[in-house]
């Protein structure tokens, strides 16, 4: 299955009518993308602010941050949630490089562990979407709207207004083109026949939190009763997968740019051979646990053959030994594998990214400790709070996992280790 994107550059974001994409400039009609969110009865108040690289503005609230993608022609944008079910990860795909699509969580009444970006200072150093024009999304639920309907709603909007953007390129000459073109795991050359064979397992929900009927995270269903399941890698670049609700420290954007999918790919018949993907969930029962565990690695081992598996998980705690559990019992069938782990501690030892103690289980990555902390100074500009300026506009400390993109537990931090 083979998907290209076709990517534009943009270097710079300016309000203006109609929208388009002029050489790397992209000008926005605000009024008609509000229009489009405002279509949702489930919000009011909808309102699109614009944030740049290098700006003295903090973007408070932050709910998700979504890359913007939309099909050239035949295909469905964000399948089974704005779309129409259909499967994702081949065709054309047009997606702009350097904006980001940003939404808000303007719920107030109902607080929640939410994030900021600083456009500048030392908050921008550790995020990715302090360096993209991000096209900022706020909107108020309407009178009587629920907790899980209200996120459903600014999800929707979001992911609608990745779409609207993204289609500003169509007419245009890409920047650059990509091409992922996995073939089926039994179609081995017999020329590469000799690289290690290599899996990845990638946990996209965590029922310490169940969901609810309106969180769609696989192809719009709420992975309630989801069993450890194969699926492209091209699905996860297109769309098929979103972030839920309580993704801690993982966005949708970092999903749809997938550092573990783009690195296996970009080794794959050169030094392995990218076998496949798993998802999984990490369950909330110690019987779902083994069940799930152990279909995980019989699908790594049995099915794809693996010589070695990658994996990552969502959450905190109980998902990170979920994760461990998996990759145990792939060892366990002869399966090398390698975790990448957030630092779960919070006395800053390096024991803490570990949280089990499984035999073989040696090779792990270190994405960063969310408990890390920061001190931001005073902005000019706050976007996704003009209500609380005086909360969020001055000088405050915080932590890693208060920086949206700061953490991301894919691989696509920008926090790294130095050994003196």
């Amino acid at each position: 299955m083979a998907l290209e994107l076709r990517w534009s550059r943009v270097d710079s974001v300016v309000a203006a009518s109609p929208t388009r994409l002029v050489g790397a400039r992209l000008e926005l009609d605000l009024d008609e993308l509000v229009a489009l969110i405002a279509r949702d009865l489930r919000l009011e108040q909808s309102r699109v602010d614009l944030a740049h690289p290098g700006e003295s503005c903090r973007i408070a609230r932050v709910f998700d941050v979504i890359a913007p993608r939309a099909k050239l022609e035949a295909g469905a944008d964000f399948p089974g949630l704005i779309g129409p079910l259909a499967r994702a990860g081949s065709g054309v795909t047009l997606a702009l490089e350097g904006v980001s699509v940003v939404i808000t969580d303007q719920q107030t009444d109902h607080p929640s562990p939410l994030a900021m970006i600083d456009m500048s200072g030392p908050g921008a150093s550790l995020t990715e979407f302090a360096r993209t024009h991000n096209v900022v999304i706020s909107a108020r639920p309407a009178a009587g709207v629920g907790r899980s309907e209200y996120l459903g709603a600014i999800r929707l909007a979001a992911l609608r207004a990745a779409v609207y953007v993204a289609t500003a390129a169509r007419g245009c000459a890409p920047s650059s083109v990509e091409v992922f073109d996995l073939p089926p795991a039994t179609r081995v050359s017999p020329a590469l026949s000799h690289l290690p064979r290599v899996a990845y397992v990638f946990q996209i929900h965590s029922h310490q939190r169940p969901t609810s009927i309106d969180e769609g995270v696989l192809y719009g269903d709420p992975v309630r009763r989801m069993l450890p399941t194969v699926i492209h890698p091209n699905e996860i670049l297109d769309g098929a997968v979103v972030r839920g609700f309580m993704g801690r420290a993982v966005t949708t954007h970092a999903i749809q740019s997938h550092p573990v999918i783009r690195a296996l790919y970009a080794q794959h018949g050169r030094s392995l051979w990218f076998a496949g993907v798993v998802l999984t969930v990490a369950q909330a029962t110690e019987p779902e646990r083994v069940r799930s565990a152990s279909m995980a690695a019989g699908l790594v081992a049995h099915v794809f053959g693996a010589d070695g598996a990658l994996f990552t998980k969502i959450g905190g705690g109980a998902p990170h030994v979920d994760m461990a559990q998996a990759a145990a019992q792939c060892e366990a069938l002869g399966v090398k594998t390698a975790l990448i782990v957030e630092d779960m501690s919070t006395d800053g030892r390096q024991e803490g990214m570990l949280l089990f103690d499984f035999r073989g289980l040696d090779a792990l990555v270190n994405v960063g400790s969310a408990q890390e902390s920061v001190t931001l100074p005073a902005v000019e500009r706050v976007v996704g709070a003009e209500d609380a300026m005086a909360a969020f506009g001055g000088s405050m400390k915080t932590n890693y996992g208060g920086i949206g993109g700061a953490i991301e537990q894919v691989g696509a931090s920008r926090v790294m280790s130095l050994i003196h």
